[in-house]
Parts: C-alpha cells; structure tokens; sequence
C-alpha cells in the first residue's frame, strides 16, 4: 500500500500553522470507491467538511493488485504503517515499492509483462544470490538498492535505474501520524469478501482490529452501489430480502447494481457522475439511518455507516 499522491507531505492551512489531519482512506474495490471519494474530496468544503480535513487513499502497489478479501488488505495496512514506522521493510514491500517508483516515473507500463518479469528476477535474484524471501527485513536499503540496480541491469530489463530510488523509497512511507491520524477501511459486505464460519470469522477479526489500532471500519451490505442508492428517497421501495441477497438478474449484474443503473442509466463501476451524487450526500446519510447503522449488526443486515464517517469530518 502506498499514498496515492507521489512522495506525500503533510501540509498546513493557508492561514497559520495548523496541521491537517488526515483520513487515510483504504478501499476494497479499486474503481468506484475511490471515484466517490475523489468528488468528497473536490467538494469538501461545499458540503461542510473540516477543511482541516485531509483525504489520503491509500492505494495497491503492485503485487497487491486485484485484492478483495478486507482480512488481508487490513494485515497490509498495517504491516506497511508498522515497517513506515520502524524503518523494518520487508523485501517484499522494497519490490513493490522499486516497481511503483517505474510505473509513476512512466519507465515500464502499470499493466504488461515488463512489471511481472522484474518482479519475478527480483525474487529469483534474492532466493538464490542471498538466500532471502520476501517476508525477510532488510539490513540495508542503500546496498539493497544499488544491488537491484545491478540485478536488473545485467537481466537486461532496464538501462538504469536512478541513483538515488533509495532516498525516493524512503520518502514513499506512509506519512500516518499515530493518535492523530485516522485509517478508515471501507469494505462491502458481500458473501464473497469475508470468510465467515466457525473456524474462520473474518468479520469479527477484522472488526476486533480496527478497534485496537483506533482505526475506522465500514461496511456497506451488500456492496457499494447500495450506499449510492440511499443518495435517491426511491431506496425504499426495494425489496430489502433481494437487497440483502444480491442475486444475479443478468450475467453481469446483481440486483443492486441492476436498481442503481435504473436510477443511473450511465452508471459503469470505473466511471460515473460523483459530484453530482455528492450534492445530494444529505439525502444519503437521512436514508442511511432508515436502515441498519451498527457496525456489529452490519455483518447480516442491509445498511451501511458511511454516512458516519461523513458526519464525523463535518465536526
């Protein structure tokens, strides 16, 4: 996971020295969430919120990509704030971040073969020459650096790689202020995402971490095209059993997003209107607590607590 703004810095007001806080936001789809909360952020001060209010996403780094399950996009959150913390970086977390560095730089493509075959003589470089798996800590950045450099220079994948990625690695950290700060995952809670039984409650785990590490955990159930729904009065007239079932009506689409689209006729998950649904945000959180609102009863009931994050950065 990385700061989706290249090289972040905290910044301060125009009118003195207060710091902002940040809301580092972690999204389990790629696309729709993340389009949603761009137009927030544009129209922030339009809809009342602190504009002492910074919103960070956090986004995938490569091997990351395509991930759904909350349980382990949560365990990377917080090992990649941990090793920012501590300076303990993984080899895993120095791969993705060196392959990060040449997608944002325009040096290789974001998706193609060139990222897969770097990663891959990366890690057959390390399990050979130093006998290291990914999940080791590194001793040295600097060394470790200029020995990628040479590792991807003689496998002829790159000409150079600039001298100094180690200092540009160090300012990829996290720049999450502890006690100040809030991380907030925002997951949907469809059958897919979670795995729940007797063995395996992922919800529960997920729930119990987010209180221990202060961070904000919320759901939309089904998904998030319900919490966009609740921007329309019309929300009530669904039926709330196929709502929460979420059924396939076609072979693309389940019900949810089938009722949206009927609302939205040019609704695509990677790409619809936000701000215009943004200027309707109150209709939303009003409808929100005409359904279910608990965190806890949010595992098996239609609602969602967006509109709680909502209110909570208006404060």
């Amino acid at each position: 996971m990385r700061e989706k703004k290249s090289f972040a810095k905290r910044t301060t007001t125009k009118t003195g020295d207060e710091t902002r806080k940040k809301y580092f936001l972690v999204y389990e789809g790629e696309a729709t969430e993340a389009i949603y909360f761009d137009a927030i952020n544009d129209l922030k001060q339009e809809i009342g919120i602190d504009p002492l209010i910074e919103l960070t996403p956090l986004i995938r780094s490569y091997s990351e990509s395509g991930w759904s399950n909350p349980k382990k996009i949560l365990d990377r959150v917080i090992q990649n704030i941990t090793e920012s913390q501590t300076g303990n970086m993984s080899y895993e977390t120095l791969f993705n971040q060196v392959i990060d560095y040449l997608i944002e730089e325009g040096i290789i493509a974001e998706k193609g073969p060139q990222a897969k075959s770097i990663w891959e003589i990366l890690q057959w470089y390390y399990e050979k020459e130093s006998n290291k798996i990914l999940t080791d800590t590194l001793s040295d950045l600097e060394q470790e650096c200029k020995n990628i450099s040479e590792c991807l220079e003689k496998a002829s994948c790159l000409a150079t790689i600039t001298a100094d990625i180690s200092d540009i690695i160090k300012n990829q950290k996290i720049t999450y202020a502890e006690d100040f700060d809030k991380i907030c995952l925002i997951v949907d809670r469809d059958r897919e995402s979670f795995i729940c039984n007797l063995t395996n409650d992922q919800y529960t785990y997920v729930l119990q971490t987010c209180r221990e590490k202060n961070m904000g955990f919320y759901v939309t159930n089904p998904c998030f095209e319900f919490w966009i729904l609740l921007h329309f009065d019309k929300v009530h007239r669904l039926d709330r059993t196929l709502l929460l079932e979420n059924p396939k009506v076609s072979k693309k689409r389940r019900y949810t997003e089938d009722q949206l689209k009927k609302l939205i006729p040019d609704y695509r998950k990677s790409s619809y209107n936000a701000r215009k649904l943004i200027k309707k945000i109150d209709t939303a959180i009003k409808n929100e607590k005409m359904f279910c609102e608990s965190i806890e009863q949010l595992e098996n009931t239609v609602g969602s607590n967006l509109g709680e994050l909502i209110e909570e950065m208006r404060k």
